[in-house]
């Protein structure tokens, strides 16, 4: 009987590993081998009392023209085509029943629609950042971001319908050498 619980409680502890390990594992694989794409971003100001401050990011992008013949529920799973414009910036161009055997998709969740449109809560809407540094990014992200003034956006890596944010940049900067070359400036002047 002994023999029986510690061989139960050494699965059990096994499978416990094992699912985090494959969450990780799943992401990491995306951020090494998944497509890059640059999405456009409009600044909103949140703070998440379990996972800490971070960034919101209102993607452009999740607006998709409204699907014919398919009815969509809220939070809904959907997976929506990818597709780059002319200026490099990646936008969701349809909403598909099944994955696309060619072409970059994503799973992104149903949020809400209007006549022709459908907004989609896409799965990297959050650039979580360190305590100190989330209101320095914040307020240039927010001076960056602004409708007349797009010097912001993310680059995000896409495998097999899984999208992991890669990078926040303002002014085709990486935001934390960007904050840097600011704090360079502001003691030079």
């Amino acid at each position: 009987m002994n023999k029986l619980l510690g061989l139960a409680l050494g699965l059990l502890f096994l499978l416990q590993l094992a699912v985090p390990a494959g969450m990780i594992l799943g992401r990491e694989m995306t951020l090494r081998d998944g497509q890059q794409f640059r999405f456009r971003t409009a600044p909103v100001d949140p703070y998440d009392p379990f996972r800490g401050r971070f960034v919101a990011l209102n993607l452009e992008a999740a607006n998709v023209p409204l699907p014919k013949d398919m009815k969509l529920k809220y939070r809904q799973k959907v997976l929506v085509r990818l597709a780059v414009d002319e200026a490099g910036f990646a936008y969701c161009r349809d909403i598909v029943s099944e994955a696309p055997q060619e072409g970059a998709y994503l799973t992104a969740r149903f949020q809400s629609r209007s006549k022709e449109t459908v907004r989609l809560q896409l799965p990297f809407d959050r650039y979580y950042a360190e305590e100190d540094l989330a209101p320095e990014i914040e307020r240039a992200y927010r001076a960056n971001s602004r409708r007349d003034k797009q010097e912001a956006y993310i680059t995000v890596r896409v495998r097999d319908g899984r999208g992991v944010l890669e990078e926040l940049y303002i002014a085709d900067l990486p935001v934390a050498e960007y904050l840097r070359q600011q704090a360079v400036a502001n003691q030079e002047g």
